[in-house]
């Protein structure tokens, strides 16, 4: 049975089974060994855990923290158990507060300065979106500036009521990076996006959740659950299916590419020839649930 060990990685443990496992590491902050550049990694079987950990300073990211999340992101990418990544914050007022202001003078002020600043950024957002598998943002407290950016570049945003959102950098000078206004803008639009900036609005969760921005709200204790029901869903599911569905879904309002075509054409073939659709049709034939095994497991989206 497998836990997570004090540096991230999956140990034996006979306490209980992975789902018990996995689900208690959203009711509890990581321990300091699992934390680096104040981003916490942990792990059971095949659902990663990624926790924004700077809770004194609302879990603002710093430019180390980019990275790392970049680091994260894209080792994950070569997982090929992995069946879920959720994103969340450490402490219960903050899902994440955007960059470390205070590290600017070293890090943002100048114009190189600057570009090697939002490459980092971009770096980390696009790694979080090129997952093939599905990444949740599990938001409670602020998620405001760069913290709104990282869940928006992530699958599904799940919020507590008392959650709110914004990207305020009018009140600092900075300029909207092209890769963390596209992450925001394809769910809200061009124009709500220049809303939010122009009047430095802090939304509260209801008016995320009508605006395209998250795609539930439920009061605060029942978070985690709701968290915990989506992730099994995907790990009940055939995960061909889903690796396709992100896939597809990532394609769509934009012209295909013939990159895209062949990446269809892949993920078609492992569905129809695989072991996942003839184990789903005899569930539904025999009035059970489909079991799903490794046989059908798909590499969909990866180069």
């Amino acid at each position: 049975m497998a836990a997570v060990g004090t540096s991230g990685e999956v140990q034996d443990d006979p306490r209980g089974d992975a789902a018990t496992l996995w689900s208690s590491l959203l009711g509890r902050d990581p321990e300091s060994g699992q934390v680096v550049d104040y981003v916490g990694f942990q792990q059971v079987d095949d659902v990663v855990v990624v926790t924004l950990c700077r809770p004194d300073q609302l879990n603002a990211l710093s430019l180390a923290s980019w990275r790392r999340l970049a680091e994260v992101f894209e080792v994950l990418t070569g997982d090929n158990q992995l069946r879920a990544v959720v994103v969340r914050g450490a402490g219960d007022r903050a899902f994440g507060a955007g960059a470390d202001i205070r590290e600017f003078p070293q890090t943002r002020l100048g114009a190189a300065r600057a570009l090697h600043y939002n490459e980092s950024i971009a770096r980390a957002l696009d790694a979080v979106a090129a997952l093939p598998v599905p990444v949740v943002a599990m938001i409670s407290g602020v998620a405001v500036g760069g913290g709104c950016e990282l869940a928006a570049a992530c699958d599904i945003r799940l919020a507590a009521d008392g959650s709110r959102f914004g990207i305020p950098i009018g009140r600092l000078g900075v300029t909207l990076g092209y890769t963390e206004a596209s992450a925001v803008a394809r769910l809200i639009g061009p124009a709500m996006l220049k809303y939010l900036v122009f009047g430095g609005r802090i939304i509260d969760a209801a008016e995320a959740l009508r605006c395209g921005l998250v795609q539930r709200v439920v009061p605060s204790k029942q978070l985690v659950a709701e968290t915990v029901a989506l992730v099994d869903a995907v790990r009940a599911s055939s995960e061909v299916t889903i690796r396709a569905a992100k896939l597809v879904a990532d394609m769509c309002g934009r012209p295909l590419t013939a990159q895209d075509t062949e990446a269809l054409t892949r993920v078609a073939v492992e569905a129809y020839d695989g072991a996942d659709l003839r184990e789903g049709v005899a569930a539904f034939t025999e009035g059970r649930a489909p079991k799903f095994s490794d046989e059908g497991r798909s590499r969909s989206g990866r180069t």
